[in-house]
C-alpha cells in the first residue's frame, strides 16, 4: 500500500509540475514550442520508415546479381536510407539548440519570479530550517534545468510513436515479426528498467556524501578559507578529510557501477537468449520461403530500436519523476501565499512620529517559545533610543518588529497611531535606515555598495563621495585606482579589500546617503575592539543628529550618548530609563555597565565625545 501510496504522490507532482512548465513554456515561447514538437514527433516517425526502407534495400541488394535493374534501385534507395540518417542528425541538432533557448528564457522567468517571492516572503519563515529544505530544492530545479522536464516528456511521446510505427512496419512485412520483437525485447527490457531504478535509488544514498565532497573541494580555492588553513595549519586535516570523502564516494560510486555491470549483464543475456531463439524461428521462416533476408536485418535492427527506445523511456520516466520532486518544491515557493499586504495598503506615511508596542508578543514559527513577551514601548520623533540586553536577550528580534520585517504573534504595533499592518510597507521603508550586525558586504564596486540604483549620474556620485566623508572613507577612496567604481573585492581587476572597520563605515555611509529621517544600528560593531566600536559610535551619533535613531547594542559603554535606554532581559523590558537614573538604580543595567567598565579605559572616553 506504501508502494502505490508513494506512486500516486509522485505521479501527482509530476502532473502539477508538467502542467506549470508547460504552460509557463506556450506563454514565453509559443511559435519555437510548436516548432520544437512539430521537428519531434517528424523524426519519431523516421525509425519505422527507415526500418522498411532497410529491408527494401536489403532485399534489392540481394538478386543485383541476378537482374541488373535492381542496382539502380539500390543506388536510390540508399541515398535515401543515408539522407534519412542525416536528417534525423540534423533535426535532433536543432531540437537541441530551440529548447536551449526556451530553457534560458523560462530558467530566467523562473528564477526573477523566485528572487522576487525570496524577498517577498516574511523573514521569520528563515528561522525555519525545512524552509531551507524548500529553498535548496527550488533552486536545484533550476540549477537542474527543471524545465528540461516537457522535454522528456514530449521525448516519451515521441518514443511511444517510434514504438508504435516499428511495430506498424513489422505487421506489414509478416504477422510474425512483432509478435518475435515483443517476446525477445520484453524480458531484457524489463531489467534494463529495474537496474536502471536501482541504481538511481543508490546513486541518492551517495549524494550527502557528494554535497560534503563538492564543499570539501571548495575551500581550497576560497581565498578567506586559505588565510586560516595556513593560520591554524588545518592542511593536512583537510587534506585527509577531503581524501577520506574521495575515497568513500569512489567507493560507493564503484560499487553502484559494479551492480549495473552484473544485473545490466543478466539483462544482455536475457535479451540475447530470447533474441537468439526468436532468429532461429525466424531462420526457419526463411528456410522454408516464408521470410526474406531483408526482413530478417529489418527485425534485427527493429529489436536493436526498440531495446534504445524502451531503454530510454525507462530512464526519462525515472528523471520526469525525480525532477517534479524538486519542482514541486519550486511550485511550493512560488505560490506561497503572502499575508502581509501592507504594499497594497492605502495608508501612507510622510514621517514618522511615534513607533508605540502594545502588549507585544513574538514567537518564531513552529515554537512556542517567546522571544518577546508583552512589550510596551513608544519611541517618539527625534529621541535616541539604545537597546540593550546579553546576546539572545530579544534585542534584534525587537528591531525586526520595529522594522516590519516580523509580525507579532499578539498585540500591535502602531506607526503615528496607525497599526503596522494597515501602513504601506513601502512608504515606511523610505524613511528608515538601518545598519544590521550582519550587513551585506557585496563584491561589488563602492560605489554599488552605496547607492542601490540602477542609474547613477554626477549629482549621485557628489552625494556618495558626501556621504564617505561623514564616515572618514574620503581619503581612503582618493588611493584607489578607480575611486568609486573600484571593487571592494580582490577577486576583480584593480579591487581593494577592507578591513572590518573600514566595512563599517561603509554601512554607515549607506545610511547617510539614504538620508532618512529614522535610523537604526542593530549591533554591526560587535567585532570591533572598544576604541574602534566607540568611533563607530560616535560617527553614528553624529549623522543622526536631528533624528530618530535607535541602537542595538550588548555592549555598554557608547549608551551613555542615548536619551533613554531600554534593557531587555529574557524578550522582556526590564529596565527603562536615562544612563545616570539607571546607574543609580543599580540594577541589571549597573551591572552589566561595571562588568564592561574594563574595555573603556580614558583614551577611549576620550573618544566618546560628539564633535
Amino acid at each position: 500500500m506504501e508502494d502505490t501510496s508513494d506512486f500516486k504522490k509522485s505521479f501527482s507532482l509530476f502532473i502539477k509540475s508538467q502542467t506549470y512548465f508547460l504552460k509557463l513554456i506556450i506563454k514565453e515561447h509559443p511559435k519555437l514550442f510548436f516548432l520544437f514538437s512539430l521537428l519531434t514527433l517528424f523524426i519519431s516517425l523516421l525509425p519505422p520508415f527507415i526500418i522498411y526502407l532497410n529491408k527494401e534495400l536489403i532485399d534489392s541488394i540481394s538478386i543485383i546479381s541476378s537482374n541488373s535493374n535492381m542496382l539502380k534501385t539500390s543506388i536510390i534507395l540508399l541515398s535515401i536510407f543515408f539522407f534519412l540518417n542525416y536528417l534525423d542528425s540534423v533535426i535532433n541538432l536543432i531540437n537541441e539548440y530551440i529548447f536551449s533557448k526556451i530553457s534560458y528564457t523560462v530558467n530566467y522567468v523562473l528564477k526573477s519570479l523566485l528572487i522576487d517571492k525570496y524577498i517577498a516572503i516574511p523573514l521569520k519563515e528563515y528561522e525555519d530550517s525545512s524552509f531551507y529544505d524548500t529553498i535548496g530544492l527550488s533552486n536545484s530545479a533550476i540549477d537542474g534545468n527543471g524545465v528540461k522536464v516537457v522535454q522528456e516528456v514530449i521525448s516519451i511521446i515521441g518514443s511511444m510513436i517510434s514504438a508504435i510505427g516499428i511495430f506498424g512496419t513489422l505487421l506489414s512485412i509478416h504477422w510474425s515479426l512483432p509478435i518475435a520483437l515483443f517476446f525477445s525485447s520484453l524480458p531484457g527490457i524489463i531489467f534494463l528498467v529495474m537496474a536502471k531504478q536501482k541504481g538511481f535509488d543508490m546513486q541518492r544514498e551517495v549524494s550527502p556524501d557528494e554535497r560534503e565532497l563538492g564543499f570539501t573541494d571548495g575551500l581550497f580555492v576560497n581565498r578567506s578559507v586559505l588565510k586560516e588553513i595556513k593560520l591554524f595549519n588545518s592542511g593536512s586535516f583537510l587534506i585527509n578529510k577531503w581524501s577520506y570523502l574521495f575515497k568513500k564516494v569512489r567507493n560507493k560510486k564503484m560499487s553502484i557501477q559494479k551492480w549495473e555491470v552484473k544485473t545490466q549483464s543478466f539483462a544482455a543475456l536475457v535479451l540475447q537468449i530470447s533474441s537468439l531463439g526468436v532468429s532461429i524461428f525466424l531462420v526457419l521462416q526463411i528456410y522454408r520461403g516464408d521470410l526474406s533476408i531483408g526482413s530478417y536485418v529489418a527485425l534485427l535492427t527493429a529489436v536493436t530500436a526498440i531495446q534504445g527506445i524502451f531503454g530510454g523511456i525507462g530512464g526519462s520516466l525515472g528523471n520526469v519523476f525525480e525532477t517534479a520532486i524538486y519542482n514541486n518544491a519550486l511550485l511550493k515557493i512560488l505560490n506561497y501565499k503572502i499575508n502581509n499586504t501592507s504594499d497594497n495598503n492605502e495608508k501612507k506615511l510622510v514621517d514618522i512620529q511615534t513607533i508605540c508596542f502594545e502588549n507585544a508578543t513574538f514567537s518564531y514559527p513552529k515554537t512556542s517559545i517567546k522571544v518577546l513577551e508583552n512589550v510596551n514601548l513608544t519611541i517618539t520623533k527625534g529621541e535616541k533610543v539604545s537597546i540593550v540586553g546579553a546576546n539572545g536577550s530579544g534585542k534584534t528580534t525587537l528591531v525586526n518588529c520595529i522594522l516590519g520585517l516580523y509580525q507579532l504573534t499578539s498585540g500591535k504595533i502602531k506607526v503615528n497611531d496607525i497599526d503596522i499592518k494597515e501602513i504601506n510597507i513601502t512608504d515606511y521603508y523610505k524613511d528608515i535606515s538601518v545598519i544590521f550586525q550582519d550587513f551585506t558586504k557585496y563584491k561589488y564596486t563602492l560605489k554599488e555598495n552605496i547607492n542601490f540604483s540602477n542609474e547613477t549620474n554626477d549629482l549621485a556620485e557628489g552625494e556618495i563621495f558626501e556621504s564617505l566623508k561623514k564616515v572618514s572613507l574620503d581619503e581612503k577612496v582618493l588611493t584607489f585606482k578607480e575611486g568609486l567604481n573600484t571593487y571592494l573585492t580582490k577577486e576583480m581587476p584593480n579591487g581593494s579589500e577592507l578591513s572590518g572597520g573600514e566595512w563599517q563605515r561603509v554601512a554607515l555611509a549607506r545610511a547617510v546617503y539614504k538620508n532618512t529621517n529614522f535610523i537604526v544600528l542593530d549591533e554591526p560593531t560587535a567585532a570591533l575592539d572598544p576604541i574602534a566600536e566607540l568611533e563607530i559610535f560616535n560617527m553614528f551619533h553624529n549623522i543622526s543628529k536631528d533624528k530618530t535613531s535607535v541602537t542595538v547594542s550588548h555592549r555598554i559603554g557608547p549608551t551613555k550618548l542615548s536619551d533613554r535606554i531600554i534593557v531587555i532581559e529574557k524578550g522582556e523590558i526590564v529596565e527603562e530609563g536615562t544612563f545616570n537614573y539607571l546607574m543609580s538604580t543599580k540594577g541589571l543595567y549597573y551591572k552589566m555597565y561595571k562588568a564592561q567598565s574594563k574595555w573603556y579605559d580614558s583614551e577611549s572616553k576620550q573618544a566618546l565625545t560628539i564633535t
